[in-house]
């Protein structure tokens, strides 16, 4: 794994922080906090929602630092803890079911040559596509890890992520 810019890599500071140095785990916060932020709104948290599942996700990180192998980077390692308590907090709130019905915000005044980012493109998606693609793509789950997290069969987290896909494509303007 590359150091960052300020030359200690993800594994280094979480070494250090699993030994008892809370700098070094602040520098993984400051790295990573607005990206998880970044994450769980493209998951379609609301923004203070989003903030409070970071700081949580965070807190469980700080917890389980010892947990942290140093096989990828410590971002995809806490977006894995984010996206099961987000996924905690839908269950919890009873709104698994309703995200697969959210309103068709895309077919409304969409000009076919206009370009979005890609938060726009995501939160266009019907919720639970945009669900599996950001687990699938964000936290980097398996497509059989997102439907027992969700409680789908495969082909149907599969056929989510393969309809996102393509209208996130069509929306960003990509083959």
């Amino acid at each position: 794994m590359q150091p960052s810019p300020d030359g200690v890599s993800d594994p280094v500071l979480a070494s250090r922080a699993a030994a008892g140095d809370t700098g070094a785990f602040a520098i993984l916060v400051q790295r990573n906090l607005a990206g998880l932020r970044s994450f769980l709104r493209r998951m379609g948290a609301a923004p203070d929602v989003a903030d409070d599942l970071a700081q949580d996700a965070l807190v469980t990180a700080f917890e389980r630092i010892g947990d942290y192998r140093g096989e990828g980077a410590f971002g995809g390692w806490v977006r894995k803890i984010a996206a099961r308590l987000y996924l905690r907090a839908l269950r919890a709130a009873g709104r698994l079911e309703p995200l697969e019905t959210a309103p068709e915000a895309y077919a409304s005044g969409h000009d076919a040559g206009q370009r979005l980012d890609l938060d726009a493109a995501l939160e266009r998606l019907p919720g639970m596509q945009r669900l599996c693609v950001s687990l699938q793509h964000g936290a980097g789950y398996t497509s059989a890890e997102i439907a027992l997290s969700l409680g789908l069969p495969e082909g149907t987290v599969k056929s989510h992520i393969s309809r996102g896909l393509a209208r996130l494509r069509k929306d960003l303007g990509t083959p």
